[in-house]
Formats: structure tokens, sequence, C-alpha cells
């Protein structure tokens, strides 16, 4: 498996390649729930939201929704990288039919060679555009062979 990107390759600024899942279905909920073992009626009963939640109809599960920002993660920063904090508010349900739109931004980088970490926003909105998730983790990049190799030691 290849690396797909180095500390030395970014920047504070840069973002990290977005993704879309959905729309979300009964079947991705169902899964989710029967992976967890959540039996809450929320994450796939459309008549009993309605009736005793108030809702149009069940929501995806805010683990699931995070599984997916952290996938999004793990695939951008390839088989070396590695995921060493996140924090996840989340802050609108995602309904049946819903798109989950998931970005990430670059906004500190660790000036220290060795200890080679990039901080990243994180924001995720539906289709409406409307917000239904924030955060902020902590990323570990490899430095690539090359750039070190390039970089005269002092």
């Amino acid at each position: 498996m290849n690396q797909p990107i180095y500390f030395d390759d970014v920047a504070v600024g840069d973002a990290i390649p977005p993704r879309e899942y959905g729309p979300l279905t009964i079947v991705d909920t169902v899964r989710w729930a029967g992976l967890q073992e959540n039996w809450q009626h929320l994450h796939y009963d459309r008549d009993h939201v309605r009736q005793h939640n108030g809702l149009k109809t069940f929501i995806a599960s805010g683990a699931y929704r995070q599984a997916l920002l952290m996938r999004m993660l793990t695939d951008w920063i390839g088989p070396r990288g590695w995921l060493k904090k996140i924090s996840v508010r989340h802050t609108y349900s995602t309904f049946e039919g819903d798109m989950m739109r998931l970005a990430a931004k670059i906004v500190e980088k660790s000036s220290n060679p060795s200890d080679c970490w990039v901080a990243c926003d994180l924001v995720g909105t539906n289709q409406e555009d409307k917000q239904i998730l924030t955060g902020r983790c902590i990323l570990t990049l490899p430095r690539n062979a090359q750039a070190k190799a390039a970089k005269p030691r002092l």
C-alpha cells in the first residue's frame, strides 16, 4: 500500500479532500445499530420516532457519523499516518435521506521535524449546507525519506 501524503507535503491552510456520504438509508442505520448493539428506535423506526420523539423520521447515530469522519481522515493520512486525537461535537441530526458532507482543514503544523503532526478543524454539513458537526483532530504524518535526505543536518 502506498503512502498518499507526507508531512513535508502539507501546509497550514491546506484542505483535506472532502467526502460525501449518503443519502442515509434504513440499511445504513440498521447495520450500524446491529454493530453497536444499539436498539434505540431512534435509529430505525420511522413510526416510533414520529409518535414518541416528534421527529420526521429516524436519525443516524452520532457514532456512525463520527466513523465516517474518521474514515475520511485515515484514508487521507494513509497506512503510515496516525489519527492521534479527535474531538467531535454533533450540532444537528442526520435524517433518513440526508447527505453527509465532511471536510477538514489544516490549521496548525508542528515546527519540530521529529514530531510530525498537524491539527485540523473538522466540519460536516448536510445537503442544505446546515452544519451537522464540528470538531478538531491531531494527525501524525510520516516524513518523506527524500525530503529528509535533502535537508542539511545541523
